[in-house]
């Protein structure tokens, strides 16, 4: 009797053992192998990270010519132009012949940085007749009214003189770098890791001069790396002023 009881003990035990384990089975089934919920937690993992790299500060990797948009207010020769055979781009003076020109080569989409580097140079002259004539490479925030955050290396062609400079919330900020170099160098400009508004400024790796624009915050803005010259008068001749840009980068 004993033995039939024990017999009879362990066979419901195993009974309902074999059906909580099949219950079990059917329960995970349902749960991991629903598409509807593997579409929609993949879909929020694509979301996520789609939103996190919008976030994330460019890699350093140069920009390709391919990034730019090269523009001119007005058609008259010379025009920018990519520089074969290397990434580089060539913005010129632009032309007389229509009062003012702006020539530019001009990142079509930005990324978030908190700084840029370029190899190249000012190629510049002294004989326009005042500052508002010039030529620059700047990383901005603003490329529609162009009058946002903005950091770079700006020479007037009055003086043939480059300065550092900053821009930000009503204010212009420089410092005189080199008056008449015409030469190649690498040129970066870097917001301070621990003074959010405050840029350095380096030449060939070598730290120039820092400025400062209280309360702006220049930190992981989405930026937009640009080149450009600007004729504000036909009175004067900008043959050969240009400025060359190579390995542009942002950080």
């Amino acid at each position: 009797m004993k033995k039939i009881i024990l017999s009879a003990m362990i066979c419901c035990t195993l009974a309902a053992l074999t059906f909580f384990y099949s219950s079990c089975q059917k329960s995970m089934l349902k749960k991991s192998d629903n598409p509807l919920q593997l579409s929609e937690t993949t879909a929020l993992n694509q979301k996520i990270s789609s939103s996190n790299s919008k976030m994330t500060p460019d890699s350093g990797n140069p920009l390709p010519q391919s990034d730019f948009n090269l523009w001119q207010t007005c058609s008259v020769a010379p025009a920018p132009y990519d520089i074969q055979g290397t990434n580089g781009i060539c913005i010129p003076v632009g032309g007389t012949g229509c009062g003012s020109n702006d020539q530019a080569a001009e990142e079509a989409n930005g990324q978030y940085a908190s700084g840029m580097q370029f190899n190249g140079c000012f190629k510049g002259g002294s004989n326009a007749p005042d500052g508002s004539n010039e030529m620059a490479v700047f990383i901005a925030d603003n490329v529609t009214q162009w009058n946002g955050d903005e950091m770079g290396f700006v020479e007037t062609l009055s003086d043939h003189t480059l300065k550092a400079y900053v821009q930000g919330n009503g204010n212009y900020y420089t410092h005189v770098i080199s008056t008449g170099d015409d030469g190649y160098h690498t040129f970066k400009c870097q917001v301070n890791y621990n003074n959010h508004s405050q840029v350095d400024f380096y030449v060939d790796g070598n730290y120039v001069y820092s400025l400062q624009n209280p309360g702006v915050n220049y930190w992981e803005n989405l930026y937009y790396f640009v080149g450009t010259t600007h004729r504000t008068s036909d009175s004067w001749s900008s043959s050969g002023q240009q400025i060359e840009m190579y390995n542009m980068t942002t950080y």
